[in-house]
């Protein structure tokens, strides 16, 4: 799952490629990527893309950062691919805090603490992973022609697996860095506007 963020009114140069899909060969499907690559490039307040892992943070930093310039509808759907739209002047302006946040090494200081956050997440996580593995091998040696998955494990499996599962940190899965952030202040600052769909 991911995140697109569409320009509302971005300056186009050049006409965005078409393609019939429905007709289309392998060379044409390439063809039309390179194309669209080239296009997005050159216009780059057209369209803005994240997964949602690397979506969150990047909200999270808007919403905290630049909460005072959005309505709370704005600021709830930032998390959400509901359509929600933001004007010129709020993309600019977003554009410009972001911009202000590099220049003061805030940006800097936040994807050094998210990546050592990530680190002691991603520890914790190796321990929760070697505790996972050793109920689903009880379970195998106990039950070996049954195939089960962790929700048909019976007791005291199944608490033993969830309560596991329960210490699993996400801290580890949501990368952030200053040239994500950068990208979208391009975006921001072309988009005329923007739509999260």
């Amino acid at each position: 799952m991911g995140f697109d963020i569409h320009g509302l009114k971005p300056k186009i140069k050049g006409k965005k490629p078409e393609i019939d899909w429905s007709k289309a060969t392998d060379k044409d499907k390439d063809a039309y990527f390179k194309a669209m690559d080239k296009f997005e490039e050159e216009n780059p307040g057209h369209y803005f893309r994240n997964n949602v892992w690397w979506w969150r943070p990047l909200a999270e930093l808007i919403h905290d950062k630049c909460g005072d310039l959005l309505s709370e509808q704005q600021k709830k759907s930032l998390q959400y691919n509901d359509g929600t739209a933001y004007t010129k002047e709020q993309a600019i302006k977003i554009a410009n805090r972001l911009s202000d946040l590099i220049k003061n090494g805030y940006v800097d200081d936040l994807q050094k603490s998210i990546e050592k956050n990530g680190e002691v997440a991603r520890k914790q996580n190796e321990k929760m992973s070697a505790q996972l593995k050793a109920v689903k091998d009880a379970v195998q040696k106990k039950f070996p022609d049954d195939n089960l998955v962790p929700r048909d494990y019976p007791e005291p499996y199944k608490t033993q697996f969830n309560e596991a599962y329960a210490l699993k940190n996400w801290d580890d899965s949501y990368p952030f860095n200053k040239e994500n952030v950068k990208e979208f202040i391009n975006f921001a600052r072309h988009s005329g506007g923007f739509r999260i769909c």
